[in-house]
């Protein structure tokens, strides 16, 4: 997910609690999520950590992935794929042809790198969406402040991943046959950059203050949250569990994020049969828990058994990603940002009918 644009919606009123949805579930699927990934990293020495860490990556990871394909059921969005047919149906499966080629050809190479820096900027990015549906929530949609803050978090993480390529192997190899010292390289020029983006946002955050406009208790949570995600990575040597420990709090934020979307925009239950299936599903918990494992369940499977898929399916995840929250276009943008942005009485408010949806309330400029 990445609605780092979000900021383009225009005057909104200012809601004072800042919250998403609510103190309670904020703080568990959003800012508090890492914990998760924490708890895991602890438990890897014990017994029960690779179980456990298999079953985080699957029974929360696998749900998540596939909870992508539910944007295709909106009914308000469904021409407008059918409009960039290419984008949306060819090129995904371009995608999945490709990884079983290099499947085919066993040059893991190409997947390694790609996955790692693709992930890093997917992970981030939605950090920064969701920074900045609170910063919003909060009444401050200044443009400077929302680029500032989105190059700190942009920059920060990537530092992080790469602050020690070495303890990852599979990319460290790739890197040091383009050049030895591109590895070093890469980290230091990535801490220059990070350090750069901390003291802007320092500045701009200063600004912001004497500005008058303050930080709400979910919005400054979330902007620590998101500048410390990626921390496993320097302190867990284990390359593949770091990587674990710093996406279980990403998983659960984005399945908390579409639930809330899903939620909101198809409480009433209507339009075709698809969208009516996809409200039963996501509305429903005695469905939609079940399902989870199932998917969860299955998703298990192929990452023992048929990595290549899982592979396919991790990457179709960071594409259509790009497409489904790109905000910069109006019909994405209008689709989805009022039912995220307005808080949950604004939301059941439009639902009854008695707030217009208008330039100053639902739809970004």
């Amino acid at each position: 997910m990445s609605v780092g644009t979000a900021e383009d919606l225009g005057a909104r009123a200012v809601h004072s609690d800042g919250w998403i949805q609510s103190p309670g579930f904020d703080l568990a699927f959003f800012i508090l999520s890492p914990i998760a990934g924490l708890a895991v990293i602890l438990a890897a020495p014990t017994s029960v950590g690779p179980v456990l860490a298999l079953a985080a990556a699957t029974l929360i990871g696998g749900p998540h992935y596939i909870a992508t394909y539910s944007f295709y059921f909106f009914d308000d969005t469904a021409a407008y794929h059918k409009q960039r047919w290419v984008a949306y149906f060819l090129v995904p499966i371009l995608i999945v042809f490709a990884v079983g080629v290099v499947a085919l050809y066993e040059i893991p190479a190409v997947i390694v790198f790609v996955v790692f820096f693709w992930n890093a900027f997917h992970v981030a990015r939605q950090s920064c969406g969701i920074l900045s549906i609170y910063r919003r929530r909060a009444g401050y949609g200044d443009q400077r402040h929302r680029a500032v803050t989105n190059f700190a978090i942009l920059s920060t993480s990537f530092a992080m991943a790469v602050a020690h390529i070495d303890w990852y192997p599979q990319l460290d190899n790739v890197l040091l046959k383009l050049s030895p010292y591109l590895p070093m390289l890469l980290s230091r020029l990535a801490l220059a950059a990070a350090v750069v983006g901390l003291v802007a946002l320092g500045v701009s955050i200063v600004k912001r203050l004497r500005s008058g406009s303050r930080y709400t208790i979910a919005e400054a949570g979330f902007l620590v949250t998101s500048l410390l995600l990626f921390h496993p990575y320097l302190w867990v040597e284990e390359s593949n569990l770091a990587t674990l420990g710093m996406l279980l709090g990403h998983f659960i934020q984005y399945l908390g994020i579409v639930w809330l979307l899903t939620n909101r925009k198809l409480a009433h239950r209507g339009g075709t049969r698809g969208q009516r299936w996809l409200s039963r599903v996501w509305l429903d918990p005695w469905i939609l828990l079940p399902a989870a494992l199932l998917i969860g369940g299955l998703f298990m499977v192929l990452q023992i058994n048929f990595m290549a898929l899982t592979v396919a399916l991790v990457l179709l995840h960071f594409y259509l990603d790009g497409l489904f929250w790109a905000f910069s276009r109006p019909v994405i943008r209008n689709a989805i940002t009022p039912y995220l942005t307005a808080g949950p009485q604004g939301t059941a408010a439009r639902r009854r009918g008695s707030v217009p949806c208008s330039s100053s309330s639902c739809v970004a400029r």
